[in-house]
């Protein structure tokens, strides 16, 4: 009996996202690298890279292939389709110059932590936090933040499907700590993840709710630990974090 695929994944769309997925990590690559990589006939190859060209997904550089800048289209509109996160960046803006640290507005999409806007401030240290990249919600301050907005049932199922990957050492990586650590968030009002994505790095965060408590993301702020510390780790940065999403949830609501 044939086996019913209707609902199932189109093997050949997904082989051409293998292809983009692959030339993003490799950045440049040749028909025989992503036939390797791939694991496809040269020729299967060499039609997704042709049909990506044609269409202007991927430049042909010689015999390299790259992606191309109509990615950079789509993404600009990704980040503009909610008014709301217009409004984000400007606080995020906002908060790298005060900070002189790094600020990020960061989503959740398929349970995942997605940097929409970052900024960095005038002392900001270098962190791989590129607009787009996606981490493990659960190993960022305004993942944590985000979390904590959820209900317990919803956090369950995202634990469920994605797990507990540690990024390093301090990461959470028990369920029942991660409960714990999101209703201290609850309480307060802010998240911390004291080196739970790179070493040396403390970040602040905190949640942004709409009007009709859905959740819109939420605001955060990184730097290294030897300035990330005493008052301003556990007062000035909350405050300053908490103040800064309760105006932009507020322009959120009445924009």
């Amino acid at each position: 009996m044939p086996t019913n695929t209707e609902h199932g994944p189109v093997s050949t769309v997904e082989r051409a996202f293998d292809v983009v997925e692959f030339l993003r990590e490799a950045e440049t690559a040749t028909l025989a690298e992503v036939t390797a990589a791939l694991g496809v006939a040269k020729s299967t190859a060499h039609r997704h890279l042709r049909t990506l060209e044609q269409r202007g997904y991927v430049i042909r550089e010689g015999d390299a292939f790259t992606l191309g800048m109509r990615f950079l289209d789509h993404g600009y509109f990704v980040r503009r389709r909610d008014p709301a996160y217009a409004l984000a960046r400007e606080k995020v803006e906002a908060l790298a110059a005060q900070t002189e640290e790094r600020a990020q507005f960061i989503v959740e999409e398929h349970d995942e932590a997605i940097y929409v806007h970052c900024e960095s401030g005038s002392r900001a240290v270098m962190a791989d936090s590129r607009l787009g990249k996606r981490v493990p919600i659960h190993a960022t301050a305004a993942g944590l933040a985000i979390l904590s907005a959820y209900d317990d049932d919803r956090v369950e199922s995202i634990i469920d499907r994605r797990g507990l990957e540690a990024l390093t050492s301090r990461t959470i990586t028990d369920r029942d700590e991660l409960f714990e650590a999101l209703e201290r968030v609850r309480e307060r009002g802010y998240s911390v993840n004291d080196q739970g994505t790179i070493e040396g790095l403390r970040s602040v965060g905190a949640p942004v709710v709409g009007p009709d408590d859905e959740v819109v993301g939420a605001l955060s702020v990184s730097g290294p630990i030897n300035r990330i510390k005493g008052e301003r780790f556990e007062e000035e940065l909350p405050e300053l974090l908490m103040g800064t999403t309760n105006e932009l949830e507020l322009n959120i609501a009445y924009s």
